[in-house]
């Protein structure tokens, strides 16, 4: 009885990869979400560079990575260079790339940061500033009068996407992402506290609601929380304020949304 031998058929030759944009897109929106990524892909070739700044590429990259690490944090003293990065090369921020486009620096204070935007105020000037740092473009909103004057005090703000509970939504530019700012405030007779929404949608403010407190309270300086679709600050003051409940719901203002306060 003959043994016959098994042949192991050849190796044919590798299949190459169909050369489509699609597919090598598919492998560039795998790319790690940190700063440096898509900068020096782009300097691989020109069709790299093509895809990686088309805006539907940026957008779909930002769909899939909707938890990007953080880079830096502002700080409270605003000045020329007042953002700190806290990632190491290549990614590190240099403080100059996002400088602020305002002239006087010294009057504005920043109320916080939220879906990719930041927010100052300047009590002088009465007005707010929306301002998104890669791009650079901000967006001027002025407070009416009777929201900051003798009688009442703006202490903090926040601002957030107008779609922030839709869960699908990916944070975009002023032409693609609506926004809401929320202020908050304390009375000269420090008995009441106030807020009220702006809405870019709109381009108005909603009414003022107050309500008075059974504490004396001073002035809100910490920064909003935001948790669902509520908005929360602890009042600062003295008095038996651990008894009153520090969540305050305001009414639903027509084509402004559904954003509680403090």
């Amino acid at each position: 009885m003959t043994r016959r031998r098994r042949t192991c058929p050849r190796p044919g030759a590798p299949v190459a990869l169909p050369d489509d944009d699609d597919i090598l897109s598919e492998i560039l929106l795998r790319l790690p979400p940190q700063p440096s990524s898509l900068p020096r892909a782009s300097l691989v070739c020109k069709r790299w560079r093509r895809l990686i700044t088309n805006p539907h590429f940026r957008r779909s990259f930002r769909a899939r990575h909707r938890n990007p690490p953080l880079i830096g944090f502002f700080n409270d003293l605003v000045r020329s260079s007042f953002f700190s990065s806290v990632l190491d090369p290549p990614d590190l921020i240099p403080a100059e790339r996002f400088s602020l486009p305002l002239r006087d620096n010294k009057q504005w204070k920043i109320f916080g940061c939220r879906h990719g935007r930041v927010l100052l105020y300047n009590r002088e000037q009465k007005e707010i500033v929306v301002w998104d740092p890669p791009t650079g473009d901000h967006r001027r909103v002025a407070v009416p009068p009777e929201f900051d004057n003798e009688e009442r005090t703006i202490w903090n703000g926040a601002v957030l996407c107008a779609a922030a509970a839709d869960p699908s939504h990916v944070h975009g530019s002023f032409s693609s992402c609506l926004f809401k700012v929320a202020v908050v405030g304390v009375t000269s007779d420090n008995t009441q506290v106030f807020a009220c929404i702006y809405s870019s949608e709109t381009g108005k403010w909603s009414d003022l609601v107050a309500t008075a407190v059974p504490f004396v309270v001073y002035c809100f300086s910490h920064p909003g929380t935001l948790v669902g679709n509520t908005l929360y600050w602890m009042p600062l003051g003295r008095g038996r304020w651990w008894s009153w409940p520090r969540r305050f719901v305001t009414p639903q203002p027509p084509n402004v949304g559904k954003e509680g306060l403090f």
